[in-house]
C-alpha cells in the first residue's frame, strides 16, 4: 500500500482562530422580518388613505347638508316676505322639519347616512356686545344656525352608519374604525342702513299742482291731512291756542275754500278777514305754521307784519293755480301750498304729522320694515340716513316733544327709537332736491366708517353683513361742487350685465355718476345694495345698476292710480327687503352656550 505523504497544513493564523462561526442564512431571515413590518406599514398606509378619503367626503356632505337646511331657514323668511307665512322661523315651524328632511337627502345624495332627527339640531346665533363675539344658544328660536354631523359609529359595518372596515386591519389588530364629522351652518345677521329720499316731490301726490292721481283722490287726501292736524291739534308754544282751529281763519274756513273773484292781492287778504288784529294789535288769525328755532323747538306765533307776509305769499299761491282751486282760499289750497312751498321742517313744523304721499307710505313701509324685523329676531340692527338737498345721518331728533340721542349706538336693534325718528319727518324736511349720492356717502359712513380717518371703522359688528338700502323717487341732482368722475373708472366693471364686456348702464349725468360712484365705493368695502324707485318719476335704470353692482335686489314701485295701491306696493316692497337675507354660510368652531 502506497502511503500519502503527509501534507503540512499551514497554521491558522490568530486572526482565524479568534473569527465567530459562519451562520448561513440569517440575511434571509432578516428580510422576512423587514418585509412584515413593510407590509404593515404599506397597510397602514393604505387604510389611512381610505380613512382620509371616507373624512374628506363625509365632511363634504355633511357641509353641503347643513347649508342645504340653513337654505330652507332662508327660503321660509323670503316666503314670509312675500306675504306667505310669519316672519318668524320658530321650533314649531314648517321650515324646521323641511330642513331636517333637507338635511338627509342631499346627505344621503352625497353618500352618508344621517338621522335627521338625532343628527340635524339647530340654535340661534346672537352677538354678545361684550366680547365681539356670535355665540351660539342650541336650542333657542328662532333658528338661524343648524348643526349637522354624520356618523360612522354602528359596530355593524353593514349598518347604514357602520364603521369603516379596516381592509389591512389584521396587520394592526383592528377590522373597523368609526369616524365622525360635523358642519355648522348660520344665516348671517346684517348690519342694515336705510337711505330714504326724504326730497320736495315726496309729497307731489297730495298737492294740486304735481299730482299723478286724479283730483278727486288729491281732494280727499288733503282733507285727510286736515283731519290729522286737527285730531294731533298742536298749540303754539306755551299757550292753548290751536294752530289750526276747526273754525278756520277768517274766512278760510272750508276744504273746498271761499272764492274771491279779486286779482288784487290786498283786496283778497283784506276780503278773507286775514287783516284781522286783537286788542294787543297781534293778528287775529296766525297763519299757522312758523318753523322752527336751531335746536328744533317750534317757534311761537309769527310777528303781526310776518303774519301778514305769509298769509300774502299763500294768496299768490293760489291765484295762480288752474282749474277748480284757482282763486279758491281754503282748507286744501293751504295745506297744498305748504306741501309745495314751505315744506322744509325749518318752515312748517306739523308737516310731519300728516299722511302726505309717496312719504306717508315710505313711512308706513318703513315701518312695517322695523316689525317685520322685529318677528324675525335674527339680530339684525338697522341705521337710518335721509337726503334731501343734503343727506342727514338720523342718529338724533329733537322737536320739542321728543329728544332722542343715540349716537353712540346709531345702528341699534332699537326699532322703536329708529321708527320714532324716522315718523317725525316730512317731504322736503331738508330742502328740495335729491342728492343721493350724499345720502350713499353717509351710509357708507355710517356702516364703514370715514374713508379719510383710519381709525374710523364704522358702526357695522364683526361678524355681521354690512348692507344698505337706497331708496328714491326721483333723480340724483346734486353732487360736490367740481366732482367729476375718475378716469381709472371702469363701468363695464361694475354694470355688464350679461356678461359680455360690455357696460349695460352708463351715464354722463355727473349727478347720477356721484350716486353710483359712492355706491361703488360702498360695494368695494363689502356691502351688499338693495334699491327701490318710487312712482312715475323713480330713476329705474340708476337703480337697477347700483342693485347689480351691489349684488343686491331692485325692486320697482311703480306707484298705481291710488294711495291704496302705493301704500300696498311700498310695504310689500320694504317686506321684501327685509326678508333678503345673506346666503347662509359654513362655520366649522363657534363658542356655543
Amino acid at each position: 500500500m502506497k502511503l500519502e505523504p503527509d501534507i503540512q497544513r499551514p497554521p491558522l493564523s490568530p486572526r482565524r482562530l479568534n473569527a465567530p462561526p459562519r451562520r448561513r442564512g440569517i440575511i434571509l431571515v432578516l428580510t422576512g422580518f423587514c418585509l412584515v413590518a413593510l407590509f404593515a406599514f404599506v397597510a397602514l398606509s393604505v387604510d389611512a388613505g381610505r380613512m382620509v378619503l371616507t373624512g374628506t367626503k363625509m365632511q363634504n356632505a355633511v357641509d353641503a347638508a347643513a347649508l342645504a337646511a340653513a337654505q330652507e331657514i332662508s327660503a321660509a323668511i323670503h316666503a314670509a316676505g312675500q306675504g306667505e307665512g310669519s316672519a318668524n322661523v320658530d321650533a314649531n315651524s314648517i321650515a324646521v322639519e323641511q330642513a331636517r328632511a333637507m338635511a338627509a337627502q342631499v346627505a344621503e345624495a352625497n353618500g352618508l347616512y344621517i338621522d335627521p332627527g338625532e343628527d340635524v339640531t339647530f340654535g340661534k346665533r346672537v352677538f354678545d356686545e361684550a366680547s365681539g363675539n356670535w355665540p351660539i344658544q342650541w336650542g333657542a328660536s328662532p333658528f338661524n344656525v343648524v348643526k349637522v354631523v354624520g356618523r360612522k359609529t354602528d359596530e355593524d359595518v353593514t349598518a347604514p352608519d357602520g364603521q369603516l372596515p379596516l381592509a389591512f386591519g389584521w396587520a394592526v389588530g383592528r377590522s373597523k374604525v368609526p369616524l365622525t364629522a360635523s358642519a355648522t351652518a348660520f344665516v348671517e345677521a346684517r348690519d342694515l342702513v336705510v337711505v330714504l329720499d326724504f326730497s320736495a316731490s315726496m309729497n307731489d301726490d297730495s298737492t294740486l299742482l304735481d299730482s299723478a292721481l286724479s283730483q278727486a283722490q288729491v281732494e280727499a287726501q288733503l282733507d285727510a291731512m286736515w283731519a290729522s292736524l286737527q285730531s294731533a291739534n298742536p298749540k303754539w308754544p306755551s299757550t292753548t291756542t290751536s294752530k289750526f282751529p276747526s273754525t278756520g281763519f277768517g274766512q278760510v274756513k272750508s276744504a273746498a275754500g271761499t272764492y274771491v273773484a279779486s286779482t288784487d292781492t290786498n283786496t283778497i287778504f283784506t276780503t278773507l278777514q286775514l287783516n284781522a288784529r286783537n286788542g294787543d294789535g297781534s293778528a287775529k288769525y296766525p297763519f299757522p305754521q312758523s318753523g322752527r328755532n336751531s335746536n328744533g323747538t317750534p317757534k311761537s306765533k309769527l310777528s303781526a307784519s310776518a303774519n301778514d307776509t305769509a298769509w300774502k305769499a299763500y294768496i299768490t299761491y293760489v291765484k295762480g293755480l288752474t282749474g277748480t282751486y284757482k282763486q279758491k282760499y281754503g282748507y286744501r289750497t293751504l295745506l297744498s301750498y305748504l306741501q309745495n312751498s314751505k315744506n322744509g321742517w325749518y318752515e312748517s313744523e306739523d308737516l310731519w304729522r300728516t299722511p302726505h304721499y309717496p312719504f306717508h307710505a315710505v313711512k308706513q313701509g318703513t315701518t312695517l320694515f322695523f316689525d317685520f324685523l322685529t318677528d324675525l329676531d335674527f339680530g339684525d340692527e338697522v341705521g337710518i340716513v335721509s337726503y334731501g338737498t343734503y343727506a342727514v345721518k338720523e342718529w338724533d331728533h329733537h322737536d320739542g316733544e321728543v329728544d332722542i340721542d343715540i349716537s353712540s349706538d346709531p345702528i341699534t336693534a332699537d326699532y322703536a327709537t329708529l321708527n320714532a325718528i324716522q315718523v317725525r319727518h316730512q317731504a322736503g324736511h331738508y330742502d328740495d332736491y335729491t342728492g343721493m349720492g350724499d345720502g350713499i356717502l353717509k351710509g357708507r359712513e355710517l356702516l364703514l366708517g370715514v374713508d379719510s380717518d383710519p381709525l374710523d371703522d364704522g358702526f357695522s359688528r364683526f361678524g355681521a353683513r354690512p348692507t344698505m338700502i337706497v331708496m328714491t323717487d326721483g333723480q340724483a341732482n346734486r353732487c360736490p361742487s367740481g366732482w367729476s368722475l375718475p378716469a381709472s373708472f371702469k363701468w363695464k366693471d361694475w354694470t355688464d350685465y350679461d356678461g359680455d364686456g360690455v357696460a349695460n348702464y352708463t351715464t354722463s349725468d355727473k349727478f347720477k355718476q356721484y350716486a353710483f360712484w359712492e355706491a361703488s365705493k360702498a360695494i368695494d368695502r363689502g356691502a351688499t345694495l338693495h334699491t327701490l324707485a318710487v312712482g312715475a318719476g323713480g330713476d329705474r335704470a340708476l337703480m337697477t345698476a347700483i342693485a347689480f353692482a351691489g349684488g343686491g335686489i331692485y325692486i320697482n314701485v311703480p306707484g298705481g292710480s291710488t294711495v291704496g295701491a302705493m301704500e300696498t306696493q311700498l310695504r310689500d316692497a320694504f317686506k321684501q327687503i327685509a326678508s333678503k337675507v345673506p346666503p347662509a354660510k359654513l362655520v366649522y368652531e363657534f363658542p356655543e352656550n
